[in-house]
């Protein structure tokens, strides 16, 4: 091979590499399925958690959504930690309050991201009817 025809060969290539990387490369970001990490009638008055953490090691944002037929207000707070334990999990963001038989939603912010996340749920009056749940998305 010449010394024009390696130059042409080249000069071929990076016309190529420089339409390749011209093009847009998009990845979306796409949402895992609904993940129901408690669902209870409570009946007392009291502290309860999520029945699992949420794994969102490899997650970009979390929501959060709590629904709640209780006939009484209750707090949430998101919770994180890096093991797959509300053990030593520490608070995710501001207490939230649910009002009796409304819905909220929380998420936390991108610098209060934790490996695991899970939920604290304080009700000061014990309901006397209706169910608390709450179900988390992962978009990814």
């Amino acid at each position: 091979m010449t010394l024009e025809e390696s130059l042409t060969s080249i000069a071929q290539s990076l016309e190529q590499l420089i339409g390749l990387l011209r093009q847009q490369v998009t990845a979306p970001w796409v949402a895992k399925d609904l993940e129901q990490v408690f669902t209870q009638p409570i009946r007392t008055a009291g502290v309860f958690y999520s029945d699992k953490m949420v794994n969102w090691t490899r997650g970009k944002r979390l929501l959060i959504k709590v629904e709640s037929s209780l006939d009484q207000d209750c707090d949430i707070q998101v919770i994180g930690n890096i093991a797959d334990t509300r053990e030593l999990a520490v608070d995710v963001g501001d207490l939230l309050p649910c009002l009796a038989g409304r819905n909220i939603s929380a998420g936390p912010a991108w610098d209060d991201w934790h490996p695991y996340i899970g939920v604290r749920i304080i009700t000061a009056l014990a309901p006397a009817v209706g169910i608390l749940t709450i179900t988390a998305m992962i978009q990814e």
